[in-house]
């Protein structure tokens, strides 16, 4: 095996363990000790690793409040031919984390970057979820706001294929209840705690395992990739006036419908004609308005 060497003026992206300190590569190690400067999210943080692997090169904060003015500076040492290991608090640098922008500035300057890859908790999660891996959609962390988890929902519905986000697990089962209400009884995994010690996988419907979530005692705690099956191709192709026709029908048929509110005539017009429950709502409850009025 050839030995690894590192090259001045290079800026190398190295993959660091999610959790598990044990998960990294032997090329990893050797550039973390050879170049002159890590920049890292976290200096406290990775020096942890760094210092059970005998390394001991300068240390520069690199993060989301000084990424502009810390980028120019570290592109600066690379022109002066110093080399720089950029790491992440967790993964792979430049996966939803300020990262990329440090690397788009240095290739910007014909500056030499460098992949070193390893561990990601996205790929980890997506290689145990059991759900189709020939095309997924990432699309990061989900919003911190309710209305915008909703709408992100809306926007990639019609997908078929996989998605995946990010998702603080303190805020996973409301986030579950709002993909089960957008996106119907889609399947889903919820990988949380990855290569740690509490790490858990759990399969089952977004609204399957939101229940499963939220009956536990404790709060979930940590982070999580929540990964979600694409729109089913079997899913009805129905016209909004052909859908209109079919709920029409079988609401009129439900005794007392009137009475049910259109949450739970959603619910059930949802597993009668097999269609999204967030398709279905202003429907059912434009029916409910009409009826209602007649009476």
């Amino acid at each position: 095996m050839a030995e690894t060497t590192v090259t001045p003026g290079c800026l190398y992206v190295v993959a660091t363990p999610v959790g598990n300190l044990d998960d990294i590569t032997y090329r990893a190690v050797e550039i973390l000790r050879g170049v002159d400067i890590i920049a890292c999210e976290d200096t406290r943080h990775s020096r942890r690793l760094l210092t059970r692997y005998g390394v001991s090169a300068e240390l520069v904060s690199y993060h989301e409040h000084n990424e502009q003015a810390a980028a120019r500076k570290i592109v600066a040492l690379l022109t002066d031919g110093k080399s720089v290991a950029l790491v992440s608090d967790a993964g792979t640098p430049g996966i939803s984390d300020p990262g990329y922008r440090l690397i788009r500035l240095a290739a910007g300057q014909d500056l030499p970057v460098v992949p070193v890859p390893g561990p990601c908790s996205l790929t980890a999660a997506l290689s145990v979820a059991g759900l189709p891996t020939d095309s997924f959609f990432f699309a990061g962390f989900l919003p911190p706001k309710q209305k915008a988890v909703e709408e992100t929902f809306r926007s990639l519905e019609t997908l078929g294929s996989t998605l995946v986000f990010f998702c603080p697990a303190r805020k996973l089962v409301r986030a579950l209840e709002t993909g089960a209400f957008v996106l119907g009884s889609r399947r889903a995994v919820v990988c949380r705690e990855m290569t740690k010690i509490y790490e858990e996988v759990v399969r089952g419907t977004l609204a399957g395992l939101a229940d499963i979530l939220a009956a536990r005692d404790q709060e979930l705690k940590g982070e999580v990739v929540l990964l979600i099956e694409g729109r089913p191709s079997g899913e009805s192709n129905l016209d909004s006036g052909q859908l209109e026709s079919k709920l029409g029908d079988l609401l009129g048929e439900i005794q007392g419908a009137s009475e049910l509110g259109a949450r739970k005539l959603t619910v059930l017009a949802a597993e009668k004609l097999g269609e999204r429950r967030n398709r279905l709502y202003p429907l059912v409850c434009g029916w409910l308005n009409e009826h209602r009025q007649d009476q």
